[in-house]
C-alpha cells in the first residue's frame, strides 16, 4: 500500500549477505526518484517492517535501479514518450528520443551526423530498449 501513492514499482527484492551482515534489497524503477523521495520511502517501509514482519537482524535497504535500465515491456516503452533511449535490433543500433508509440510501431528520433531523423521499428523486432542519459 505504501509503494501505491507513487509513481514507482518495485523493480526486485531480495534478500543479500554483505561484509557479514543481512540485507533485505528493494530496488524501484520510476522517473525522477531523488534520495528524498527514497529516503521518505524507507521511513515509511522501515515503520511497517518493524512490527515483526522481517526478522531484528536483517536491514532494509531501499534504492533506485539507476538512471539506465531495461524497458521489458511494450507497456514501460509508451510510458518513456520522450525520453533518450538506446534501441538495438538485428539490424540496426539506435540511440535517440521516443517520439510516439502506435499500436506496435515506435518512433524514434535520433542524430545523424548533426541531422535529425525519424525511425519506425516494430516492437516485436526490438532486441533490447532502455533508458540512456543523454550527453
Amino acid at each position: 500500500d505504501i509503494l501505491t501513492s507513487y509513481p514507482l514499482e518495485i523493480s526486485s527484492i531480495k534478500t543479500k549477505k554483505e561484509f557479514g551482515e543481512k540485507i533485505l534489497e528493494i530496488l524501484l524503477k520510476g522517473k525522477d526518484i531523488t534520495t528524498d523521495l527514497l529516503e521518505e520511502i524507507h521511513r515509511k517501509l522501515f515503520d511497517v517492517l518493524s512490527d515483526g514482519d522481517i526478522d531484528d537482524d536483517y536491514f532494509l535497504e531501499l534504492s533506485s535501479v539507476g538512471a539506465e535500465y531495461l524497458l521489458n515491456s511494450l507497456e514501460e516503452v509508451k510510458e518513456h514518450i520522450n525520453s533518450f533511449v538506446y534501441a538495438e535490433t538485428r539490424k540496426e543500433k539506435i540511440l535517440g528520443t521516443i517520439l510516439s508509440v502506435e499500436d506496435k510501431t515506435i518512433t524514434i528520433e535520433y542524430n545523424n551526423k548533426g541531422q535529425f531523423r525519424k525511425i519506425k521499428i516494430e516492437y516485436d523486432d526490438v532486441l533490447n530498449i532502455g533508458t540512456r542519459v543523454k550527453i
